[in-house]
Parts: structure tokens; C-alpha cells; sequence
């Protein structure tokens, strides 16, 4: 199936994607054309999956569909799929109601001020890799497997990338030429 083949085929199911759904949209803040660009990509995905490996459309497709709404509606319940952000029915209009308290040594670090202070013993593959993963991009912070999909190479070699990185990172703070409570 192509991909106009697959927007047909969602477009033609959208009565089966509704009452899949109504479940799922008691505890999500998204609409119904939310979950239908859930059910456009994981067609799409499903497509180039059930060619690839020689597996029917449809139950690729289903398995998909079901890993992409679980990963965007909250989970109210102790199961183990869903996202872990709290269901729009119990979230509170008036967020001035809430006072949250945070002791003075949960402050975040300051990501930039570390980068900033390690860059220079950083090898340029090392500081585009680093970046990436601490999510110091308009992008986010990235899985070593998107950070491969992005330099175009394998998922084996971000993560040794990494681990350089931090192992050189671990000997200069050994070394004291970074301390990091400086950055707190």
C-alpha cells in the first residue's frame, strides 16, 4: 500500500477509529482530528512496515495506532501504557491555587552553563551529539535513535559518541577542572 492508499484507507475507517477512541477521549485534552493524524501516521508507518516484513496492513497498523494514542492519552489508572501526565478532566483552571515549594537544592542545573563549560574539551561530534541529547535544540531532547536518523548513522555509534562524552566530562570533574556544583 502507498501512502494515498493509506490516507484512503484511514479516510474510509474513520467510523472504527471513532469508537476505538471514545475510550481514550474520557481522559485526554485532544480532539478527534488529533487521534486521526495518530491514525494517518501510524497508516503510513504500518504500510511501510507490512511491505518490508511481509506482514498484513492492518494488524501492523492496529499495534501501531494503539502505541501512538497510548503515548499521547493519560493513564488515570496504574497499568503500564499511557502517558503519566495528569487527565484534563482533573486539572485545575485556577493554577494560582497551587503553591509548590521547592527546596533550594532541587533547582535544575544550568544545562547551557555546563555545555557552555565543557564544549571546549568536547571533540565537534561529541558537542553535536551532546546537544542533541540534552535537548538544546528547537527540537527537544532526542533519543539516540532519532539523534542517528538525524547525523544519518547507526544508533550503536550515537551511544558510543555519548559514552566518550562522558567519560571525558567524568575525568574533568575527577580532575577539578569542573565542579559541578557551580552550575546549580
Amino acid at each position: 500500500m502507498n501512502v494515498i492508499g493509506t490516507v484512503d484507507w484511514v479516510n474510509g475507517n474513520l467510523n472504527r477509529f471513532s469508537r476505538r477512541i471514545a475510550i481514550c477521549r474520557v481522559y485526554s485534552p485532544f480532539e478527534e482530528r488529533d487521534y486521526t493524524q495518530e491514525a494517518h501516521l501510524a497508516a503510513i508507518d504500518a504500510a511501510m512496515r507490512s511491505r518490508r516484513k511481509g506482514i498484513p496492513f492492518e494488524s501492523v497498523f492496529w499495534i501501531r495506532f494503539k502505541e501512538l494514542t497510548a503515548r499521547m492519552t493519560p493513564n488515570p489508572g496504574n497499568g503500564s501504557s499511557g502517558s503519566k501526565s495528569i487527565p484534563s478532566n482533573l486539572c485545575v483552571a485556577d493554577m494560582n491555587i497551587a503553591e509548590i515549594r521547592m527546596p533550594e537544592k532541587m533547582r535544575e542545573p544550568d544545562i547551557d552553563g555546563i555545555f557552555q563549560a565543557i564544549q571546549g574539551y568536547l571533540t565537534k561530534r561529541e558537542q553535536r551529539v551532546l546537544c542533541l541529547a540534552l535537548g538544546m535544540t528547537y527540537e527537544g531532547a532526542m533519543s539516540n535513535h532519532e539523534i542517528a536518523r538525524c547525523l544519518g548513522c547507526g544508533e550503536s555509534n550515537v551511544r558510543d559518541v555519548l559514552n566518550r562524552a562522558i567519560a571525558r566530562i567524568r575525568t574533568l570533574v575527577k580532575q577539578g577542572k569542573i565542579r559541578p556544583d557551580d552550575f546549580r
